[in-house]
Protein backbone atom coordinates (compact mmCIF):
# COMPACT_ATOMS: atom_id res chain seq x y z
CA UNK A 1 0.00 0.00 0.00
CA UNK A 2 2.63 2.72 -1.06
CA UNK A 3 0.06 5.30 -0.56
CA UNK A 4 -1.20 4.58 2.75
CA UNK A 5 2.78 4.44 3.81
CA UNK A 6 4.11 7.63 2.05
CA UNK A 7 0.59 9.39 3.80
CA UNK A 8 1.59 8.13 7.34
CA UNK A 9 5.37 9.20 6.61
CA UNK A 10 3.95 12.81 5.62
CA UNK A 11 2.03 12.60 8.70
CA UNK A 12 4.52 11.87 10.74
CA UNK A 13 6.70 14.48 9.16
CA UNK A 14 3.55 16.97 9.78
CA UNK A 15 3.47 15.91 13.15
CA UNK A 16 6.72 16.89 14.37
CA UNK A 17 6.81 19.96 13.02
CA UNK A 18 3.95 21.09 14.87
CA UNK A 19 5.06 19.65 17.98
CA UNK A 20 7.93 21.91 17.36
CA UNK A 21 5.35 24.92 17.19
CA UNK A 22 6.18 25.07 13.64
CA UNK A 23 2.66 25.60 12.58
CA UNK A 24 2.57 26.95 9.18
CA UNK A 25 5.59 24.73 8.22
CA UNK A 26 3.02 21.64 9.07
CA UNK A 27 0.08 22.69 7.36
CA UNK A 28 1.55 21.31 3.71
CA UNK A 29 2.32 18.53 4.57
CA UNK A 30 -0.34 17.97 6.50
CA UNK A 31 -2.81 18.55 3.38
CA UNK A 32 -0.05 16.35 1.26
CA UNK A 33 -1.04 13.58 3.43
CA UNK A 34 -4.93 14.60 3.73
CA UNK A 35 -4.61 14.22 -0.04
CA UNK A 36 -3.11 10.83 0.06
CA UNK A 37 -5.43 9.13 2.33
CA UNK A 38 -8.35 10.76 -0.01
CA UNK A 39 -7.34 8.74 -2.67
CA UNK A 40 -7.13 5.97 -0.78
CA UNK A 41 -10.51 6.00 1.40
CA UNK A 42 -11.65 6.54 -2.79
CA UNK A 43 -10.74 3.33 -3.62
CA UNK A 44 -10.75 1.49 -0.43
CA UNK A 45 -13.67 2.82 1.56
CA UNK A 46 -13.16 -0.38 3.75
CA UNK A 47 -9.80 0.28 4.52
CA UNK A 48 -10.37 0.84 8.29
CA UNK A 49 -6.74 1.49 9.21
CA UNK A 50 -6.44 4.59 6.89
CA UNK A 51 -9.78 6.05 7.70
CA UNK A 52 -8.79 5.98 11.66
CA UNK A 53 -5.06 7.33 10.30
CA UNK A 54 -6.90 9.89 8.35
CA UNK A 55 -9.27 11.09 11.33
CA UNK A 56 -6.14 11.71 13.53
CA UNK A 57 -4.44 13.44 10.82
CA UNK A 58 -7.12 15.93 10.56
CA UNK A 59 -7.38 16.44 14.18
CA UNK A 60 -3.90 17.22 14.16
CA UNK A 61 -4.20 19.60 11.15
CA UNK A 62 -7.06 21.60 12.33
CA UNK A 63 -5.17 22.25 15.79
CA UNK A 64 -2.79 23.78 13.34
CA UNK A 65 -4.96 25.63 11.55
CA UNK A 66 -6.21 26.71 15.06
CA UNK A 67 -2.84 28.19 16.11
CA UNK A 68 -2.48 30.36 13.32
CA UNK A 69 -5.41 31.68 14.00
CA UNK A 70 -7.73 30.29 10.85
CA UNK A 71 -10.36 29.16 12.24
CA UNK A 72 -12.44 28.96 9.32
CA UNK A 73 -9.84 26.13 7.81
CA UNK A 74 -9.77 24.18 11.55
CA UNK A 75 -13.73 23.72 11.54
CA UNK A 76 -13.47 22.01 7.49
CA UNK A 77 -10.89 19.81 8.96
CA UNK A 78 -12.95 19.05 11.82
CA UNK A 79 -15.98 18.83 10.06
CA UNK A 80 -14.23 16.68 7.34
CA UNK A 81 -12.78 14.17 10.31
CA UNK A 82 -16.55 13.83 11.71
CA UNK A 83 -17.49 12.61 8.15
CA UNK A 84 -14.54 10.05 8.08
CA UNK A 85 -14.79 9.13 11.79
CA UNK A 86 -18.69 8.34 11.19
CA UNK A 87 -18.11 4.96 9.55
CA UNK A 88 -15.90 3.84 12.40
CA UNK A 89 -18.70 3.64 14.58
CA UNK A 90 -17.09 5.13 17.67
CA UNK A 91 -19.09 5.30 20.46
CA UNK A 92 -19.64 7.00 24.17
CA UNK A 93 -16.06 8.92 25.03
CA UNK A 94 -14.74 8.79 21.83
CA UNK A 95 -17.70 9.68 20.08
CA UNK A 96 -18.34 12.42 22.62
CA UNK A 97 -14.77 14.46 22.35
CA UNK A 98 -15.31 14.26 19.08
CA UNK A 99 -18.61 15.83 18.41
CA UNK A 100 -17.37 18.02 21.14
CA UNK A 101 -14.32 19.18 19.25
CA UNK A 102 -16.00 20.19 16.10
CA UNK A 103 -18.56 22.27 18.21
CA UNK A 104 -15.60 24.52 19.83
CA UNK A 105 -13.92 24.58 16.04
CA UNK A 106 -17.71 25.73 15.00
CA UNK A 107 -18.05 28.28 18.04
CA UNK A 108 -14.28 29.59 16.56
CA UNK A 109 -15.16 29.75 13.08
CA UNK A 110 -18.82 31.93 13.79
CA UNK A 111 -20.66 28.56 12.92
CA UNK A 112 -22.68 28.81 16.17
CA UNK A 113 -25.82 26.60 14.68
CA UNK A 114 -23.93 23.85 14.07
CA UNK A 115 -21.62 24.10 17.62
CA UNK A 116 -24.95 23.93 19.59
CA UNK A 117 -26.52 21.06 17.54
CA UNK A 118 -23.22 19.21 18.31
CA UNK A 119 -22.44 20.29 21.33
CA UNK A 120 -25.68 18.66 22.41
CA UNK A 121 -25.11 15.40 20.43
CA UNK A 122 -21.46 15.15 21.99
CA UNK A 123 -23.43 15.03 25.09
CA UNK A 124 -26.04 12.29 23.58
CA UNK A 125 -22.88 10.39 23.53
CA UNK A 126 -22.99 10.27 26.95
CA UNK A 127 -26.41 9.34 27.99
CA UNK A 128 -26.02 6.37 30.03
CA UNK A 129 -23.10 7.99 32.45
CA UNK A 130 -24.41 8.40 35.97
CA UNK A 131 -23.40 11.59 36.63
CA UNK A 132 -23.96 11.03 40.58
CA UNK A 133 -21.39 8.64 40.24
CA UNK A 134 -17.86 9.54 40.72
CA UNK A 135 -16.30 6.00 40.62
CA UNK A 136 -18.58 5.00 37.79
CA UNK A 137 -17.60 4.28 33.96
CA UNK A 138 -17.35 7.63 31.78
CA UNK A 139 -17.87 10.05 35.03
CA UNK A 140 -14.55 12.03 34.18
CA UNK A 141 -15.38 11.97 30.68
CA UNK A 142 -18.87 13.62 31.08
CA UNK A 143 -17.80 16.19 33.47
CA UNK A 144 -14.87 17.39 30.97
CA UNK A 145 -17.96 17.17 28.40
CA UNK A 146 -20.30 19.13 30.50
CA UNK A 147 -17.85 21.72 30.86
CA UNK A 148 -16.97 22.15 27.25
CA UNK A 149 -20.35 22.57 26.43
CA UNK A 150 -21.33 24.86 28.87
CA UNK A 151 -18.26 27.51 27.11
CA UNK A 152 -20.00 26.36 23.54
CA UNK A 153 -24.08 27.14 25.21
CA UNK A 154 -22.23 30.53 26.41
CA UNK A 155 -21.45 31.55 23.08
CA UNK A 156 -24.33 29.64 20.54
CA UNK A 157 -27.54 29.02 23.33
CA UNK A 158 -29.52 29.60 25.70
CA UNK A 159 -27.96 30.99 28.43
CA UNK A 160 -29.85 29.08 30.78
CA UNK A 161 -29.02 25.74 29.29
CA UNK A 162 -25.15 27.36 29.70
CA UNK A 163 -25.59 28.09 33.48
CA UNK A 164 -26.94 24.71 34.04
CA UNK A 165 -24.84 22.51 32.11
CA UNK A 166 -21.56 24.86 34.03
CA UNK A 167 -22.92 24.47 37.36
CA UNK A 168 -23.44 20.68 36.95
CA UNK A 169 -19.81 20.56 35.53
CA UNK A 170 -18.35 22.11 38.17
CA UNK A 171 -20.07 19.64 41.18
CA UNK A 172 -18.69 16.48 39.18
CA UNK A 173 -15.68 17.88 38.61
CA UNK A 174 -15.05 19.09 42.45
CA UNK A 175 -16.30 15.08 43.40
CA UNK A 176 -13.78 13.41 41.02
CA UNK A 177 -10.91 15.97 42.36
CA UNK A 178 -10.59 18.12 39.18
CA UNK A 179 -8.93 21.31 39.80
CA UNK A 180 -8.15 22.18 36.60
CA UNK A 181 -8.79 24.94 33.48
CA UNK A 182 -12.04 23.36 33.01
CA UNK A 183 -13.31 24.04 36.59
CA UNK A 184 -12.11 27.38 36.56
CA UNK A 185 -13.97 27.94 33.67
CA UNK A 186 -16.88 26.76 34.42
CA UNK A 187 -17.10 28.56 38.04
CA UNK A 188 -16.27 31.66 36.07
CA UNK A 189 -19.23 31.24 33.52
CA UNK A 190 -21.65 30.41 36.20
CA UNK A 191 -20.78 33.05 38.25
CA UNK A 192 -21.22 35.31 35.61
CA UNK A 193 -24.61 34.14 34.44
CA UNK A 194 -25.94 33.54 37.53
CA UNK A 195 -24.98 37.45 38.37
CA UNK A 196 -26.14 38.41 35.22
CA UNK A 197 -29.95 37.11 35.99
CA UNK A 198 -29.94 38.04 39.01
CA UNK A 199 -29.63 35.26 41.19
CA UNK A 200 -27.12 36.35 43.65
CA UNK A 201 -26.53 33.64 45.93
CA UNK A 202 -25.79 31.10 43.45
CA UNK A 203 -23.16 33.70 42.16
CA UNK A 204 -21.80 34.23 45.48
CA UNK A 205 -21.70 30.64 45.42
CA UNK A 206 -19.42 29.83 42.55
CA UNK A 207 -17.62 33.31 43.09
CA UNK A 208 -16.60 32.05 46.36
CA UNK A 209 -14.94 28.36 44.87
CA UNK A 210 -13.84 30.38 42.52
CA UNK A 211 -11.64 32.09 44.87
CA UNK A 212 -10.77 29.33 46.66
CA UNK A 213 -9.30 27.29 44.39
CA UNK A 214 -8.59 29.69 41.69
CA UNK A 215 -7.76 33.07 43.74
CA UNK A 216 -5.72 34.31 40.47
CA UNK A 217 -8.61 33.78 37.99
CA UNK A 218 -10.30 36.91 36.41
CA UNK A 219 -13.82 37.44 36.65
CA UNK A 220 -15.99 36.87 33.69
CA UNK A 221 -18.27 39.58 32.58
CA UNK A 222 -21.33 37.77 31.05
CA UNK A 223 -22.65 39.70 28.07
CA UNK A 224 -26.05 40.79 28.02
CA UNK A 225 -27.67 37.41 26.54
CA UNK A 226 -31.39 36.83 25.82
CA UNK A 227 -32.67 33.54 27.59
CA UNK A 228 -35.59 31.76 25.87
CA UNK A 229 -37.98 31.94 28.51
CA UNK A 230 -37.36 35.75 28.36
CA UNK A 231 -37.46 35.58 24.38
CA UNK A 232 -40.49 33.99 24.21
CA UNK A 233 -42.18 36.39 27.67
CA UNK A 234 -41.53 39.29 25.15
CA UNK A 235 -43.01 38.34 22.35
CA UNK A 236 -46.39 37.47 24.54
CA UNK A 237 -46.17 41.00 25.81
CA UNK A 238 -46.07 42.10 21.87
CA UNK A 239 -48.66 39.68 20.94
CA UNK A 240 -46.84 36.99 18.63
CA UNK A 241 -46.65 34.04 20.95
CA UNK A 242 -49.93 33.01 23.49
CA UNK A 243 -49.14 29.57 24.83
CA UNK A 244 -47.90 30.18 28.76
CA UNK A 245 -47.94 26.68 29.11
CA UNK A 246 -45.49 25.90 26.50
CA UNK A 247 -43.10 28.40 27.99
CA UNK A 248 -43.21 26.55 31.38
CA UNK A 249 -42.70 23.37 29.64
CA UNK A 250 -39.73 24.81 27.72
CA UNK A 251 -38.22 26.77 30.26
CA UNK A 252 -37.36 24.53 33.15
CA UNK A 253 -35.52 27.16 36.51
CA UNK A 254 -31.89 26.95 35.43
CA UNK A 255 -31.00 27.08 38.95
CA UNK A 256 -32.89 23.84 39.95
CA UNK A 257 -30.81 20.42 41.24
CA UNK A 258 -32.62 19.67 38.21
CA UNK A 259 -31.87 21.98 35.76
CA UNK A 260 -31.34 20.58 31.89
CA UNK A 261 -27.82 20.89 30.89
CA UNK A 262 -28.63 20.22 27.41
CA UNK A 263 -30.80 20.92 24.91
CA UNK A 264 -32.38 17.62 24.62
CA UNK A 265 -33.01 17.31 28.40
CA UNK A 266 -34.92 20.56 28.09
CA UNK A 267 -38.00 19.03 28.11
CA UNK A 268 -40.06 15.75 26.27
CA UNK A 269 -38.59 15.60 22.57
CA UNK A 270 -42.70 15.26 21.73
CA UNK A 271 -42.74 19.09 21.98
CA UNK A 272 -40.42 20.05 19.49
CA UNK A 273 -42.56 19.84 16.58
CA UNK A 274 -45.43 22.01 18.62
CA UNK A 275 -43.01 24.71 19.70
CA UNK A 276 -42.10 24.99 15.94
CA UNK A 277 -45.84 25.64 15.04
CA UNK A 278 -46.01 27.81 18.10
CA UNK A 279 -42.90 29.72 17.48
CA UNK A 280 -42.30 30.11 13.71
CA UNK A 281 -45.40 33.22 13.52
CA UNK A 282 -43.47 35.21 16.54
CA UNK A 283 -40.24 34.85 15.01
CA UNK A 284 -41.26 36.13 11.41
CA UNK A 285 -43.21 38.74 13.70
CA UNK A 286 -40.66 39.65 15.43
CA UNK A 287 -36.96 39.33 14.35
CA UNK A 288 -37.47 43.04 11.92
CA UNK A 289 -37.89 44.81 15.25
CA UNK A 290 -36.26 42.87 18.06
CA UNK A 291 -33.87 41.01 15.98
CA UNK A 292 -32.55 39.37 19.30
CA UNK A 293 -35.48 37.85 20.40
CA UNK A 294 -36.18 36.45 17.33
CA UNK A 295 -33.25 34.88 16.60
CA UNK A 296 -32.86 33.39 20.51
CA UNK A 297 -36.89 31.66 19.74
CA UNK A 298 -36.02 30.26 16.63
CA UNK A 299 -32.04 29.13 17.13
CA UNK A 300 -33.36 27.41 20.61
CA UNK A 301 -36.54 25.67 18.60
CA UNK A 302 -34.24 24.75 15.95
CA UNK A 303 -31.73 22.74 18.15
CA UNK A 304 -34.48 21.16 19.85
CA UNK A 305 -35.87 19.78 16.79
CA UNK A 306 -32.19 18.74 15.42
CA UNK A 307 -31.93 16.73 18.88
CA UNK A 308 -35.98 15.18 18.19
CA UNK A 309 -34.61 14.65 14.51
CA UNK A 310 -31.11 12.85 16.22
CA UNK A 311 -33.43 11.13 18.51
CA UNK A 312 -36.01 9.58 16.01
CA UNK A 313 -38.58 12.04 17.37
CA UNK A 314 -41.74 9.68 15.67
CA UNK A 315 -44.20 13.02 15.23
CA UNK A 316 -41.47 14.74 13.46
CA UNK A 317 -40.14 12.24 11.33
CA UNK A 318 -43.52 10.00 10.29
CA UNK A 319 -45.14 14.07 9.68
CA UNK A 320 -41.51 15.75 8.18
CA UNK A 321 -43.57 16.32 4.97
CA UNK A 322 -46.03 19.01 7.59
CA UNK A 323 -43.55 20.07 9.61
CA UNK A 324 -40.28 20.58 7.49
CA UNK A 325 -41.94 23.30 5.69
CA UNK A 326 -42.79 25.54 8.79
CA UNK A 327 -39.21 24.55 10.28
CA UNK A 328 -37.65 26.03 6.53
CA UNK A 329 -40.26 29.12 6.80
CA UNK A 330 -38.99 29.86 10.77
CA UNK A 331 -35.20 29.40 9.43
CA UNK A 332 -35.60 31.76 6.57
CA UNK A 333 -36.92 34.22 8.59
CA UNK A 334 -33.73 34.49 10.38
CA UNK A 335 -32.28 34.91 6.14
CA UNK A 336 -34.08 38.51 6.04
CA UNK A 337 -32.55 40.27 8.49
CA UNK A 338 -29.45 40.90 5.90
CA UNK A 339 -26.32 39.99 8.43
CA UNK A 340 -23.06 37.90 6.57
CA UNK A 341 -20.37 36.17 6.91
CA UNK A 342 -19.87 32.86 8.20
CA UNK A 343 -23.13 32.51 10.77
CA UNK A 344 -25.41 33.05 7.10
CA UNK A 345 -23.40 30.26 5.66
CA UNK A 346 -24.19 28.18 8.86
CA UNK A 347 -28.06 28.69 8.31
CA UNK A 348 -27.51 28.03 4.44
CA UNK A 349 -26.00 24.94 5.28
CA UNK A 350 -29.25 24.07 7.94
CA UNK A 351 -31.42 24.79 5.16
CA UNK A 352 -30.12 23.00 2.70
CA UNK A 353 -29.81 19.80 4.47
CA UNK A 354 -33.95 20.78 5.28
CA UNK A 355 -34.76 21.32 1.54
CA UNK A 356 -33.10 18.27 0.10
CA UNK A 357 -34.90 16.25 2.87
CA UNK A 358 -38.44 17.58 1.46
CA UNK A 359 -37.60 17.05 -2.11
CA UNK A 360 -37.38 13.78 -1.58
CA UNK A 361 -40.74 13.83 0.62
CA UNK A 362 -42.17 15.81 -1.95
CA UNK A 363 -42.94 19.06 -0.07
CA UNK A 364 -46.65 20.22 -1.30
CA UNK A 365 -46.84 22.64 -3.99
CA UNK A 366 -47.58 25.79 -1.98
CA UNK A 367 -44.41 25.60 -0.80
CA UNK A 368 -42.92 25.65 -3.81
CA UNK A 369 -41.95 29.61 -3.57
CA UNK A 370 -40.55 29.23 0.07
CA UNK A 371 -38.41 26.26 -1.46
CA UNK A 372 -36.88 28.18 -4.03
CA UNK A 373 -36.37 31.34 -1.49
CA UNK A 374 -34.21 28.92 0.42
CA UNK A 375 -32.66 27.58 -2.65
CA UNK A 376 -31.65 31.43 -3.90
CA UNK A 377 -30.21 31.83 -0.14
CA UNK A 378 -28.07 28.86 0.19
CA UNK A 379 -26.75 29.49 -3.18
CA UNK A 380 -25.84 32.85 -2.38
CA UNK A 381 -24.07 31.63 0.98
CA UNK A 382 -22.14 29.09 -0.27
CA UNK A 383 -20.72 26.24 2.23
CA UNK A 384 -16.70 27.03 1.74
Amino acid sequence: MPIRRFARRTHRDAARLAAAGEHRSALPAFAAAAAEYRERLAGHPGDRGSREDFADLLASAAASHTAVGDYAAAFAAQRERAQVADALGAVGPAKARQRMDLAESAVRAGRLLTAAVQADAALNALDDTDPNDPAGAGFADLASALARAARVFGRAADPDLAVAAADQAARMLLAAGRQDALLRDSLRLAAALHAAAGRGAHARGAKELLGKYFPDAEPLTAPNLVTLRTALETAAGRGAFDDPALVRRLCPDPAGREAPPTVTARCDLGLAAVALHAAEPAVAALVAPAPGIGWRIATEVHYLLAAADRHGERNLHLNFRDHGPVWVAMLMALAEDGKRGPLMADLAHALAGLCDRLHTRHAAPEYEPLMRSAQRFIAAHPDR
